[in-house]
């Protein structure tokens, strides 16, 4: 009497514990990330403008060239993941331009490409004191200016959001340079090449085989912190290339958007003489799920 008392008391147990068991199963799925839109579309253009290169030495090279539309799908999967405004997105996209127009570049790069200061001061004002407070707002009015000229035409309705020209300096270049990113992995080599000066072995050919070295304020690197960290390459390094969209008359683009290939070529890297990179042109970017960042969010559950 009592074994068949406690049955349906141990049954009802096990009921219960196979249906919190497939309530909690649900509730992680659930919860499961799910990336978003905009985050699916950083990927798909990540491939768009990603080339790789894996050599038999086991070295495995990746670069992504940095175009615009590739920064802008990118500002937009990071605002969406970290829950940012319209407004907000819009704030980092013109940091970004305010970046690259006012830092620094080689005077050799050519001064109607080099930053909007050393510009304002050669065509604009060639008297312009910037201690002056009534020259430095006129002078920040014109530099504002550009950036909201610009920011006009990335979310101009009569073109995609992401495409291959915005002006003639921001499209396939970032204010008239071809940025790329580097990826080395040497984790599955056995050998450790010398790579503390990757970036001057570093070039861009284009479709005529011309080829163009990088150009920096630290020897091929932009900046002293573009630079890989060992001289040596044990494990993983990533180095940051500017290359002037400017043939060697220091008119010419090297790009256009006539331009049917370009490749990036690495030297002496390991066991391969060349790593060889190529991008077909045009790039063909995927159509974004919106302009503005709340019309997309408000659709998600």
């Amino acid at each position: 009497m009592t074994s068949s008392g406690r049955q349906p008391t141990a049954l009802r147990a096990l009921r219960l514990f196979c249906v919190l068991a497939g309530v909690v199963l649900l509730t992680g799925c659930a919860d499961e990330y799910a990336p978003g839109p905009f985050e699916q579309l950083e990927d798909e253009v990540w491939q768009v403008v990603n080339r790789r290169h894996r050599g038999d030495d086991g070295i495995y090279v990746q670069a992504t060239w940095r175009t615009f539309a590739y920064e802008i799908a990118l500002a937009y999967s990071a605002a969406e993941k970290e829950g940012l405004d319209q407004g907000q997105l819009e704030s980092r996209l013109r940091q970004l331009i305010y970046s690259y127009i006012d830092a620094r570049f080689p005077v050799a790069d050519g001064t109607d490409i080099n930053n909007l200061y050393l510009q304002y001061l050669i065509y604009i004002d060639g008297q312009f004191d910037p201690t002056n407070p009534i020259e430095k707002a006129q002078f920040d009015v014109w530099r504002g200016e550009y950036v909201r000229r610009l920011m006009g035409r990335l979310y101009d309705i009569k073109y995609p959001l992401l495409r291959g020209g915005y002006d003639e300096r921001w499209g396939q270049t970032l204010y008239s340079r071809l940025v790329f990113n580097i990826y080395v992995d040497g984790t599955e080599a056995e050998e450790h090449p010398y790579v503390a000066d990757i970036g001057a072995r570093t070039f861009l050919v284009d479709e005529e085989g011309n080829r163009y070295e990088p150009s920096g304020n630290a020897g091929p690197y932009p900046f002293e912190f573009d630079r890989p960290e060992s001289e040596h390459l044990d494990g993983k390094l990533v180095y940051r290339l500017f290359f002037p969209n400017r043939r060697g008359d220091r008119q010419t683009p090297i790009l256009t958007s006539e331009s049917q290939h370009f490749e990036l070529v690495i030297e002496g890297l390991g066991e391969v003489p060349q790593r060889r990179m190529r991008w077909d042109l045009p790039l063909v970017y995927p159509e974004a799920p919106a302009r503005r960042l709340e019309s997309v969010l408000a659709d998600l559950p």
